[in-house]
Formats: structure tokens, C-alpha cells, sequence
């Protein structure tokens, strides 16, 4: 496991002027820009209004970032040693540590599905939040990693349909739970004390829910649908965002109780999973 922290670049920059400025964080992104190549814009939208609001809100979360950065080196251990206990799979993993501009929380690369990046302006301080949000990535790359030992072909991965995200959400989801047990449900979706109302808004429109998806996956998926159902801007649908982690989970979960952890967690090799997804959708 290897951690690169760059949140002290971050809080020398913001303890260095006293009322930075929108020049000044613009400044202060392009001479690191090593450390944004892959959040901007994949992962954020580099937008005057967003690094303006973003300025608006870190006075709020400085005390957060500090205790973060000299806390969550040590929970990515925990977390990563409880995965090699677990699953062996011997991931050697990469973390990148950094203070973004409010967008994604965290996210593992796309062109190195052993690196994980966490922008702690937007994790709460709490330790076994930061526990649920590693699992949680870590859960992603086992995830991954459990395919690739089965001889997953990933070619054949509709990587860009609402239905292969719903399985891969909910396994990760799943792993957290499994990897970091006893906390209260919402943690594993909301990462914080905040998400109840959305896990009882699921609960309480759980057959909706599942037919308006149904709905969206059996039409053409596009970009509006995945905002609306994994993203941080969805939420017209039911008032929550990405209640598509909750309904994934639910499926994982079942898929689990139906035919055993290692062949859910591995379904898609051999198997028609979007087909298996909307038969249990239409149940």
C-alpha cells in the first residue's frame, strides 16, 4: 500500500492569505495541477462558480481537513490490512489524498483501477465515516479485482449502462458492510450521521423505485439518467440523489443470499446480469 498526502500543499495555500481570492485558488489549482489531472473535469466541473463557491465553503470545513489529514492514513491501513485479511487478493494500492473543489468525494481512476483519490473537503471527520468511505472505494477495486481472478473477459462490460452501475455500486456497498460491520444502515450510503431520510424516502418507495428504474433501463440510457440515479445532481424523481446505491445494494444483497458471496460478487462472468437485474426489478 503506498499514500500520497497532499493535504498540507492544500493548507499552506489557504493559511497563507488571509482572504484568499478567486485568483488565488486559481493560482494556487494550476501550479499543482499534477495533483488535479484527474479530478478536473472528470470528476468536478472546473467552473468559475464552482471554485467560487468552493471558496465560500472551506472556512467551514478547514478544522475537518486538518483533522482528516492526520487521521485518514491510518484508517486507509485499518481498512486496507481488513481487505487482505478477508479476500487476499494482494491489491497494492494507491492512495491520493487531496482538498478538491466540493465535486466527487472519492473515486477510483478509471485508467488504474488501483488507485483511489479522496477529496476530504467533502468527508466528514467522524473515523468510522472515513472507515465506510475506504471500504467503500476498496470494495470497488475488490470488486474489480475478483472479476479479474475469474478470468472476466472486460470487454464485454456495458460500462456506460445504468444496469452495470447499479451491480458495481451495490457491491461496494455490500463490501463496506461486510468489511466495516454495526454502524447504522445510512452510514454505508450517506458516509456521514445526514443520510436517514434518504435510506427511509427508499424504504418507504421501494416497489417505485425499482419500476421507474426498470423504466429507465429498458429505454436508451443516457448521461441524464445516471445523474438522476448515481450522481450527487440527480434527485427529481423521488428528492434524493443516487438512490440508485440503495436499490444496487438491495440486489447484491439478494443476489447474495440466493447463490453465495463469491458467485454474486462474481456474476457477471458467464452470466446475462442485466437480465437477472430486470427480472428482479420487475418482481
Amino acid at each position: 500500500m503506498q499514500y500520497e498526502n497532499n493535504i498540507p500543499v492544500f493548507l499552506e495555500f489557504w493559511e497563507s492569505n488571509e482572504e484568499p481570492t478567486l485568483d488565488d485558488l486559481e493560482s494556487y489549482l494550476n501550479e499543482h495541477a499534477e495533483i488535479y489531472e484527474k479530478y478536473f473535469p472528470m470528476h468536478c466541473p472546473k467552473t468559475e462558480e464552482r471554485l467560487s463557491a468552493a471558496l465560500q465553503k472551506y472556512e467551514g470545513k478547514i478544522n475537518d481537513i486538518r483533522s482528516i489529514s492526520a487521521s485518514l492514513p491510518t484508517v486507509i491501513q485499518e481498512v486496507d490490512e481488513k481487505y487482505e485479511q478477508t479476500f487476499g487478493l494482494g491489491l497494492d494500492l494507491s492512495f491520493k489524498l487531496m482538498v478538491g473543489t466540493f465535486g466527487s468525494n472519492a473515486f477510483v481512476t478509471r485508467d488504474n483501477r488501483r488507485e483511489i483519490y479522496f477529496a476530504v473537503e467533502k468527508l466528514s471527520a467522524e473515523r468510522d465515516h472515513l472507515k465506510v468511505i475506504t471500504a467503500h472505494e476498496i470494495g470497488h477495486v475488490t470488486h474489480f479485482a475478483m472479476g479479474t481472478r475469474d478470468g472476466l473477459d472486460w470487454s464485454t462490460v456495458d460500462w456506460g449502462h445504468g444496469l452495470t452501475t447499479l451491480f458495481t455500486e451495490g457491491a461496494a456497498t455490500y463490501l463496506s458492510k461486510r468489511t466495516v460491520p454495526g454502524l447504522q444502515k445510512p452510514v454505508y450510503f450517506s458516509f456521514d450521521d445526514e443520510g436517514e431520510p434518504w435510506v427511509k424516502c427508499y424504504e418507504d418507495n421501494k416497489a417505485e423505485v425499482k419500476r421507474r428504474f426498470l423504466e429507465d433501463a429498458l429505454g436508451e440510457w443516457d448521461m441524464a439518467k445516471e445523474k438522476e440515479w448515481f450522481r450527487l445532481s440527480g434527485g427529481a424523481y423521488f428528492g434524493y440523489n443516487r438512490i440508485g446505491y440503495i436499490l444496487g445494494t438491495d440486489y447484491v444483497e439478494q443476489l447474495v443470499e440466493r447463490i453465495g458471496e463469491d458467485a454474486a460478487l462474481t456474476y457477471w462472468n458467464g452470466n446475462d446480469l442485466k437480465a437477472d437485474i430486470v427480472e428482479w426489478l420487475g418482481k
